[in-house]
């Protein structure tokens, strides 16, 4: 994996992870640990909590009863699908604010962890957990920039939605680091997978990847992002006139318009299925 130390100097101050997605992390790692133990470790923050009850029991599990307890759901879930949901209840935190602009941001990246786990399901690339996880992780250059330049980030942020140009070369006027770069230095900073680090700082260019395995997923996370752009999930409106079959990670996996389009349009339900789970 690529030396991130530079960047991360560059980047300001580096947002904690999580306390509880740390303590799980650590259960999960202990092969000793008991289910009991992961659900008391979840349980110490209530938000997290109901959220990741709340997530269990969305259309996107589809078990035929209702999960009432943590350890049930952690029975029934699985330890991978477990890491995911923690993370994914507990990433709003790391917003040092929460408003309009926040919120977007937070849309934005539930959006991407959905479509992931879509996209690795539908075309049977990579592992559906951590695709998830990998969508979900995707925009956090982005919120760690906001909480680090916010005055700087919302002029680049109003600039590209008055048309001023896209975001990837207006941020490169703003900023002389990508927030792609920014996220997996962040990511590396807390010992996250390797793979998904890198699937983080390659998304928006394949050819950097190192192993195919980075590639396919940064590819999935590519196309996802692209998903809520089109769809206006995490942006004041929908792109409709965005090409999808232009996307890189389209062209990768040589996905037909036709299929695209069927996708897309599957996607959007599954977003209003589930985004109430996710999004408070």
């Amino acid at each position: 994996m690529r030396d991130y130390g530079d960047v991360i100097e560059t980047v300001g101050d580096l947002p904690p992870m999580p306390i509880v997605a740390v303590k799980v992390l650590e259960l999960l790692q202990d092969p000793d640990n008991s289910i009991k133990q992961l659900a008391d470790t979840i349980s110490l923050d209530s938000a997290v909590s109901a959220r990741m009850l709340k997530i269990a029991n969305s259309s996107m599990y589809s078990f035929t009863r209702q999960i009432t307890t943590l350890q049930n759901a952690l029975v029934l879930l699985g330890e991978r699908t477990v890491r995911s949901l923690v993370l994914a209840s507990s990433m709003a935190s790391v917003n040092r604010k929460y408003g309009l602009l926040e919120k977007l941001l937070w849309e934005e990246s539930v959006g991407c962890a959905l479509a992931a786990r879509y996209l690795s399901e539908k075309l049977k690339v990579a592992n559906p957990d951590e695709a998830f996880l990998a969508g979900l992780f995707s925009n956090l250059g982005k919120i760690v920039r906001n909480n680090n330049d916010p005055e700087r980030y919302r002029e680049l942020v109003e600039a590209v939605y008055n048309g001023a140009g896209d975001y990837l070369t207006l941020e490169e006027e703003v900023f002389s680091v990508p927030y792609s770069t920014v996220g997996a230095a962040v990511l590396s900073s807390w010992k996250i997978a390797p793979l998904l680090v890198e699937a983080v700082h390659c998304q928006m260019d394949m050819s950097l990847a190192e192993d195919e395995d980075v590639a396919n997923l940064a590819a999935v996370v590519n196309i996802a992002a692209n998903f809520c752009i089109k769809l206006g999930i995490g942006y004041r409106q929908p792109d409709e006139d965005l090409d999808l079959s232009g996307c890189a990670g389209v062209k990768k996996f040589g996905i037909s318009a036709e299929k695209l389009a069927i996708m897309t349009a599957e996607f959007a339900d599954v977003f209003e299925e589930n985004r109430d789970a996710f999004i408070q």
